[in-house]
């Protein structure tokens, strides 16, 4: 595949050279990939590679998005979006967004209205894009054609035979693998020859979570629960239960971020993109059991247990392996849009004045989240809701205060503490938004935020 995404891109060297490196001229050109679940990897190196010795007329780096922050290397969705409309102080500043080559990791397991708006600013602030997932939706990809407009969109999709990435689609043939589609973009398919390992999948119910034997990582959707199975398991069981920890030690850990295991793996059913990407952290030779814990999960969380109970499918490559059929077209997934947040946020993303953005930080607190440190060392970011319900059990407060990382070290932040209890969740995640703007001045001094300082997890039950 990147000898084709390379091709199109079509990357020529000049005789120039800017900041040490050779200069080339690419074709502008942006990638939707439907790819088997962890096969985005063998992508990435190679441009690493080429832009460490070239920077181009269109982008200069990689910027490489994912929905998760298990790798350092990695920037989490909620922390692009926020920096795509921030200042030259954020974590990756504006303008590195704008000359880089930006990848979406799993992007369909990202805020759908926050993603389509930003697809809509990238694709106006002519920044090229490769939107990569392992559970494509036609719905999704035509969404994305349509925000990127007059410029070139290609889907490129490895499939087991050729039409199978325009069944249902509006496609006209034009070569062997090669498609045009309604809404002006071409699909491509590859047929390429490796390896896909089977993985069997066993679905339990209610309290036979108690019953699977350890070792095993536990991915659940909600921190409620896990701090709820966390003590359960606890004091059920004579082994060592982590929360989000991965150690050698943790015979247990629970977790609600996708993150790299050794062991077996039970899944909460969740939506599809959520199983598939949880089933991709598997081993060889380990196991995934999905766990229904209740009767009333949302609609396309009961569309995907529908699907896994009635069909053996592969969870491996959307388009099926081993003998097993895939999951493509299985079930209808669509972009949700908000057509007045696209709007806002085109309009504080041109004029970039700060009195602008003070009035749309309620827009941006839906997709915020914090980080969380113990003695320096980031152990996640939380849903903000989460962290206010929870504040008194899980962080340090001081004298009207509570303990704060700021780019300059720990302080026992008034200014903080007035976020956490001076107006409810929303006036908090206002301010968490508002953080990423503008540094907070305290007692006469600018600082930039970080995260909470938070008590070790084994305090928070």
């Amino acid at each position: 595949m990147i000898d084709k995404v390379l091709e199109l891109l079509n990357c020529k060297e000049t005789e120039r050279e800017l900041n040490g490196r050779k200069f080339s001229v690419c074709n502008d050109v942006n990638f939707i990939l439907n790819l088997p679940i962890g096969y985005l990897k063998d992508l990435i190196l190679p441009l690493e590679n080429y832009l460490s010795k070239h920077t181009t007329n269109n982008f200069s780096r990689l910027t490489y998005v994912v929905p998760n922050d298990y790798e350092s290397s990695q920037l989490h969705f909620s922390r692009f979006f926020l920096n795509l409309y921030s200042s030259a102080f954020s974590e990756i500043p504006r303008f590195n967004i704008l000359t880089s080559l930006v990848i979406f990791d799993e992007y369909q397991m990202m805020p759908d209205k926050a993603l389509i708006a930003a697809a809509d600013e990238l694709s106006r602030s002519g920044v090229n894009v490769i939107f990569s997932t392992s559970t494509p939706s036609v719905f999704f990809e035509e969404e994305i054609v349509n925000r990127f407009r007059n410029r070139r969109v290609v889907s490129i999709s490895i499939v087991n035979e050729y039409a199978q990435a325009v069944e249902g689609r509006d496609c006209v043939k034009k070569g062997e693998g090669y498609y045009q589609c309604k809404g002006n973009y071409e699909v491509i398919e590859l047929i390429e020859d490796f390896n896909i390992r089977d993985l069997d999948y066993e679905i339990i119910k209610g309290e036979d979570i108690f019953k699977v034997k350890e070792p095993f990582t536990l991915f659940v959707n909600s921190w409620e629960k896990a701090l709820r199975l966390y003590r359960k398991l606890r004091e059920e069981r004579n082994v060592e239960v982590c929360l989000l920890n991965n150690s050698d030690e943790c015979k247990v850990t629970i977790t609600t971020k996708i993150m790299p295991t050794r062991y077996n793996v039970v899944s909460e059913i969740s939506p599809l993109s959520t199983v598939i990407a949880r089933s991709g952290m598997v081993n060889e030779g380990d196991k995934i059991y999905i766990w229904v814990d209740r009767d009333n999960y949302d609609k396309m969380t009961e569309s995907t247990l529908n699907l896994l109970s009635n069909i053996k499918i592969c969870l491996r490559h959307p388009f099926g392996c081993n003998g097993k059929m895939g999951y493509v077209n299985k079930m209808i997934l669509k972009p949700n849009i908000d057509e007045r947040l696209i709007k806002r946020l085109s309009e504080i993303s041109h004029l970039m004045d700060k009195r602008e953005f003070e009035k749309t930080t309620e827009l941006l607190g839906d997709f915020v989240t914090v980080d969380l440190f113990t003695d320096k060392v980031k152990i996640s970011a939380v849903p903000p809701e989460f962290v206010y319900e929870n504040r008194k059990k899980i962080l340090y407060y001081g004298n009207d205060c509570v303990y704060t990382y700021f780019s300059d070290g720990e302080k026992c932040s008034k200014i903080v503490y007035n976020w956490l209890e001076g107006g409810g969740i929303s006036w908090f995640k206002r301010n968490l938004a508002k953080a990423y703007k503008n540094p907070i001045e305290e007692e006469g001094k600018k600082e930039i935020f970080l995260g909470l300082k938070a008590k070790d997890v084994r305090e928070w039950i």
